[in-house]
């Protein structure tokens, strides 16, 4: 059993998800330098244009010496996001989030669409980490035996001092009831490993409850 556990976990409130940035560590000095580094990079990334192009997408020739070859979409982000929605089980999960929730924030994939992330502009990558990535727009909770004023003395030092307050509604609308099931079909890359006509997927969603409002019937079900 460790002797220590300390861990540091801030949430920023994106307007389509909820966006975690954990980290844990049983060293006192580790733990400084990461919440440094995390504090950091969260408030106060560079977002070059040039990070920009290489994370998230560019124009590429196929031939990279080749100005006659077409055209083709290159990115970090956007493979991964390729790769990610390839699987069956991943692409099923974000189509039926996209059903069932069509008027909220949970109907977009907060990974990014590959068909969408073309359409980003770098202007809008910068608004979109003023108008979200903010202190009042945060939760941040450390657990461990550290005393944690300590902590709290640093973030007023290098984080919170720097901001104003700004009032954001974190207010997220409710799913109207529906009157009738809704049936949908999607079309997805099958595994090219097994027989393709046995692949098909089959799934029945229920809207719940509000998850917030009694913890007990949010377990149970």
């Amino acid at each position: 059993m460790l002797k220590r556990s300390l861990n540091t976990y801030m949430n920023a409130w994106t307007g389509s998800d909820f966006t975690g940035y954990p980290f844990s560590t049983c060293n006192e000095k580790d733990f400084g330098n990461l919440l440094q580094v995390y504090m950091d990079s969260t408030f106060f990334p560079l977002l070059k244009k040039t990070d920009f192009n290489q994370e998230g997408y560019r124009y590429e020739f196929e031939e990279h010496d080749n100005a006659a070859t077409p055209l083709s979409i290159k990115g970090v982000v956007y493979n991964e996001m390729k790769g990610v929605l390839s699987n069956s089980d991943n692409f099923y999960l974000h189509k039926m989030n996209e059903h069932m929730f069509p008027n909220s924030q949970y109907h977009y994939n907060s990974g990014g669409n590959p068909e969408d992330i073309p359409l980003l502009k770098y202007e809008d990558l910068c608004k979109f980490h003023s108008d979200h990535y903010h202190p009042s727009n945060s939760m941040i909770m450390t657990y461990g035996d550290m005393d944690f004023t300590q902590h709290l003395a640093y973030l007023d030092r290098v984080i919170f001092q720097k901001f104003d307050k700004k009032d954001i509604n974190l207010q997220m609308e409710m799913e109207p009831q529906w009157t009738e099931p809704k049936y949908k079909v999607e079309q997805f890359m099958p595994e090219l490993t097994n027989d393709i006509e046995s692949q098909g997927k089959l799934g029945v969603s229920y809207m719940c409850n509000e998850v917030n409002k009694d913890s007990y019937e949010t377990f149970c079900l």
